[in-house]
């Protein structure tokens, strides 16, 4: 047909010409059939039609296998091809499975049949031509395959630090050759190297939460209940073993349909027992902060009844020196508050927390990157005692929307003006009480100060839900040599009227000597202390 057509066309174009001599033998007397479209051949790269017989089992491909072919026509062009594959025995339609594709090779998957350790797999691939023919015999061989084992990883972004307590999280990536639908179970053990307890094949991110008994000092192991997911999904699952105040390992596997299982994977920690549910938290990031610890466990231990063993949570490192920025949060830290903190720090009823910093940057500080999962242990009850510095923001730009800011009983940060070289809060000066603790018959008592502090600054405490205690009588320096007497703000120590929460704003005690930085206004060195355990009383700590 085509070339009857061609013929015609060329009659027309020389008569067009004005050559009509030679236009004189085309007429439409062209007698003949026109040839039929020829189908297109395919041939594979793999010339066996069944490489079964080549190959031993131990000698079995993978089921993931590179392909490729090519095509020919005698009266036209290759336009495509098409390809399918399935498994020996199974006889499908004649066009049933095709997948057209424009390539000559692929990575294919073959199907390995759920729970075969091999199968023999039929590939088959045909061409087609400009004219849309097909092969009628497709190139064909036989694949024999064998199931490839899992493959699993932790995720370096979810591991635990160094050291716990019986909350933690880990989360992993697994993976199967012969596609997702054949892993069958991630398997996880404590310790055990040799006996594992099954998760779901798709758990990626796992919360382990050890059963502790406050009431058992014996206790040195325990089991782990199981939750998946960032939401904390209920499992319904435990795995034994953990170790409590030691050292522990933690195995991790995947297993395939077939019970083939992935190079086990294992990670080593401390976990620490939780023995009381008082939780002092040593957020000041010096290299002193032991002794500044030693200072305020004195105070929190004489209040508390002797029989609490109170829980120290170190979160000191790496060291910050100065106001400077670009200071990671502690190492002891997960690398995601949510939802390992705040199931973590449900955990607690009373938390007394000391920091070098809260307020002066979202990033770096540790208690802004937990601020914001504390909702649950407020929600539980929980009240907590903060002893932080309120400074400059580095950049108050960058500080907006600091959670820490937001938690603590404080309306607004004072921003210190440009004509303002320093604020200063001298020796001698007084820090006045200015309200009385809810819930507390005893007064504060007056202090003053036995420091000279330039760095912490005072800050506003307005508002239905704060109230402030202590109001302090800083001078201040302009940058032409002026002082003066400071009006507002002046409030250096607060509670929320819900009594959940309490702030002091300057530090207590020097960080090298261990002396106390305030004293009575009546010479009382321990007023300062006291002042503390009155701060406890009113938000409800337990007392002796």
């Amino acid at each position: 047909m085509e070339r009857a057509i061609f013929a015609r066309l060329m009659c027309a174009l020389l008569f067009g010409a004005g050559l009509l001599a030679l236009a004189t033998g085309c007429d439409t007397d062209i007698s003949g059939e026109a040839f039929e479209n020829q189908p297109p051949d395919t041939q594979l790269s793999v010339r066996d039609t069944s490489l079964v017989d080549n190959l031993t089992n131990a000698e079995r491909l993978s089921s993931t296998v590179f392909v490729s072919w090519t095509g020919s026509d005698p009266d036209g062009f290759v336009a495509a091809f098409e390809m399918r594959f399935f498994n020996e025995g199974f006889s499908p339609a004649p066009e049933d499975g095709w997948t057209r594709t424009t390539r000559n090779d692929t990575l294919v998957l073959l199907p390995i049949p759920r729970g075969d350790r091999d199968a023999n797999v039929i590939f088959e691939v045909r061409a087609i031509d400009n004219e849309d023919a097909k092969d009628p015999q497709p190139a064909r061989t036989v694949f024999p395959i064998q199931n490839a084992p899992p493959t699993i990883r932790f995720s370096s972004f979810d591991l635990p630090p160094d050291t716990t307590f019986h909350i933690f999280s880990f989360a992993w990536i697994a993976d199967d050759p012969e596609g997702p639908t054949n892993l069958d179970r991630i398997e996880v053990s404590f310790n055990d190297s040799t006996t594992f307890t099954a998760l779901p094949a798709d758990a990626e991110f796992v919360t382990f939460i050890g059963d502790i008994d406050r009431n058992n000092p014996g206790q040195t192991t325990t089991d782990a209940e199981v939750f998946i997911g960032r939401a904390l999904q209920r499992a319904n699952i435990t795995v034994p073993g953990l170790r409590l105040d030691a050292d522990n390992i933690f195995y991790l596997r995947a297993v395939d349909a077939t019970d083939t299982t992935s190079t086990r994977q294992d990670f080593s920690w401390h976990v620490k027992k939780s023995k009381s549910n008082v939780l002092f938290v040593n957020d000041h990031r010096k290299a002193s902060s032991l002794t500044v610890q030693n200072y305020h466990m004195r105070i929190l231990r004489d209040f508390l009844p002797p029989e609490i063993d109170v829980d120290v949570w170190t979160i000191t490192e790496p060291f910050v020196t100065g106001n400077v920025g670009n200071v990671p949060r502690s190492s002891a830290l997960p690398p995601n508050a949510d939802p390992t903190i705040r199931r973590q720090m449900a955990s607690w009823e009373y938390i007394y927390w000391i920091s070098t910093n809260t307020v002066n940057a979202v990033g770096g500080n540790n208690l802004p990157f937990m601020a914001g999962t504390l909702d649950a242990f407020f929600d539980q009850g929980g009240k907590m005692m903060v002893h932080t510095p309120v400074t400059q923001p580095r950049n108050p730009e960058d500080n907006l929307g600091n959670p820490a800011i937001l938690l603590l009983p404080l309306s607004e940060l004072f921003i210190r003006p440009d004509s303002l070289q320093r604020m200063e809060l001298g020796r001698g000066a007084a820090v006045t009480a200015v309200g009385s603790l809810p819930g507390v018959a005893e007064p504060l008592p007056d202090l003053v100060s036995d420091n000279f502090y330039i760095n912490e600054l005072p800050y506003f405490a307005t508002g239905a839900n704060t109230l402030p205690l202590y109001e302090a009588d800083y001078v201040y320096l302009t940058r032409f040599g002026n002082r003066g007497s400071w009006d507002s703000p002046r409030t250096i120590a607060s509670i929320s009227a819900d009594r959940r929460i309490g702030l002091f704003g300057l530090p207590l005690v020097n960080e090298i000597s261990g002396v106390p930085l305030l004293s009575g206004a009546d010479g009382d060195p321990d007023a300062a202390a006291r002042t503390v355990q009155l701060m406890l009383e009113s938000l409800g700590f337990p007392k002796r």
